[in-house]
């Protein structure tokens, strides 16, 4: 499986992904983390992008992901950790530029440190 799903002791739901990873695996576990918040009553999600890549993707795709991503997610808090390469890194800035328009409070980082206080102080 490209990507894991898990509650942090902190109280955030931790995400990480990795490559290869279809569409279809970045949907399930969308739906996987959801349902952890909900189980955790926690309204917090850390998404671990650093080894992801975006080569397969569009730029419909990408669009397409972060509006499904601000639907399902609207009681969620969303700190998106940047993948290292600059196409996938531009691909997840848009994917949140996306949520954001729709209302979501996300934030981009370069570490999952920078990312985890960014969830736990604001």
């Amino acid at each position: 499986m490209p990507y894991s799903v898990s509650f942090a002791e902190e109280g955030f739901v931790l995400v990480v992904v990795s490559s290869p990873c279809t569409r279809d695996d970045h949907y399930s576990a969308m739906n996987q983390a959801v349902t952890l918040t909900e189980r955790h009553v926690c309204s917090s999600l850390l998404v671990d992008l650093r080894e992801l890549s975006t080569e397969a993707f569009s730029t419909t795709g990408c669009f397409t992901f972060g509006k499904k991503l601000a639907e399902t997610t609207t009681h969620l808090k969303i700190a998106h950790v940047l993948p290292s390469d600059a196409k996938s890194s531009q691909d997840v800035r848009f994917t949140s530029t996306v949520e954001a328009n729709r209302g979501k409070t996300t934030g981009e980082f370069s570490t999952v440190e920078e990312a985890r206080q960014w969830l736990l102080y604001k």
